[in-house]
């Protein structure tokens, strides 16, 4: 943040501030280092991540990249200044202001400055009227800093504290948003229910929540990667039969929207429909989800000329909806990449209709 200062009495001043050294030096560089790897990661992640618009975000790519720039050409001077001023140090008394850098030192009288100011590197700027100094205030220790800026007196601090304000704010507003969208990448996530593909376990306007804890973290395709990557090993366990997953379909439209289906059957099963019946190798399935509907491609509405029954492939599951005569599940669009799924469907929290009418019943886990 940029202020600016003058002169206040420095009568019974004498203070020295020195440039930060060993191991001082070696955690204010690592830190900023740390944070550029954080602000380049930031931009790549929520780029993709982002809900409720489509991925990825040019917005974000534009803004990050212009923060991410402005971080690097700070570090820069930063790096420039520590060996320009390395074991230098800045003086007050009452009489001048003593800066000392690695080579040489020279003293700015009191009654010759005009005012100073801090600039968006964090440099202490002295200004007389025919010649300006620069001091890199940013590499004292954090207590030095706050001490040498109350040594002036601020000639806007109506305008510091609303800059303070302004960024205190921004500051707080973009790190909410990064930790909750990592939060709903990788622990829970609220969706709502939108079709009738999963009746009667979901109906239409069923609220829940989604935890993607017990899979694994799945991190989203970022730039210059070729696929989401899903650690499972982190993962408390792998997908079970039975189990209600939201995942992206493999169809190219509908990249942007989720579905939420039930998985029938894992890698290595042996999948097969006979008579509106499930067989998983070799077992006819108790379904009591469905009603009694049968699972035919024939009274599927969107079926097409694809091909799940035989041994599921490594890597993939196959995933039907609970209402099998209306849902758009692995018979129209085939065997589903685990790396594709999101999570697991949770709990029921909400249903307005149902609310309204006093109907708590289908409230809790889901099943």
């Amino acid at each position: 943040m940029i202020q600016f200062f003058r002169l206040k009495g420095l009568q019974e001043i004498d203070a020295e501030y020195g440039i930060i050294s060993g191991k001082d030096a070696r955690n204010f560089f690592i830190k900023r280092f740390v944070y550029l790897i954080l602000f380049v990661y930031c931009t790549l992640f929520l780029a993709v991540a982002i809900p409720f618009v489509e991925t990825p975000c040019m917005a974000i790519y534009f803004l990050g990249s212009f923060a991410t720039a402005i971080f690097v050409f700070r570090l820069i001077n930063h790096v420039r200044s520590y060996f320009k001023y390395r074991n230098g140090s800045i003086s007050l008394n009452s009489q001048f202001i003593e800066i000392k850098n690695s080579e040489n030192k020279f003293q700015i009288p009191l009654d010759a400055i005009s005012y100073l100011e801090i600039n968006f590197l964090g440099n202490l700027i002295i200004r007389e009227k025919h010649n300006v100094h620069s001091f890199p205030r940013v590499l004292l220790k954090e207590e030095q800093r706050e001490e040498l800026s109350l040594l002036f007196e601020d000639i806007s601090p109506k305008r510091t504290r609303v800059f303070k304000k302004i960024w205190e704010f921004v500051d707080a507003v973009v790190v909410a948003l990064v930790l909750a969208i990592h939060i709903i990448q990788y622990v829970v996530q609220a969706y709502y229910i939108p079709t009738s593909s999963m009746e009667d376990t979901l109906m239409v306007g069923d609220h829940l929540f989604v935890e993607k804890i017990t899979y694994g973290p799945v991190i989203p395709q970022m730039l210059g990667m070729k696929s989401p990557l899903h650690l499972s090993s982190l993962g408390i366990r792998p997908i079970e039969r039975g189990d209600i997953v939201i995942f992206t379909p493999p169809i190219e439209s509908e990249k942007h929207k989720d579905y939420i289906k039930r998985c029938i059957a894992l890698p290595g099963d042996d999948f097969h429909l006979e008579n509106g019946k499930v067989y998983v190798n070799g077992k006819e399935q108790v379904e009591p989800y469905t009603l009694g509907k049968p699972t035919e491609h024939a009274n599927f509405n969107l079926a097409r000329n694809v091909n799940i029954e035989g041994k599921v492939p490594p890597g993939k599951v196959i995933v039907l909806g609970d209402n099998r005569t209306n849902s758009s599940d692995g018979r129209y669009f085939g065997y589903l990449d685990i790396s594709s799924i999101k999570g697991r469907a949770f709990i029921l929290y909400w249903n307005t209709k149902e609310i309204l009418h006093g109907n708590f019943s289908r409230l809790g886990l889901i099943r």
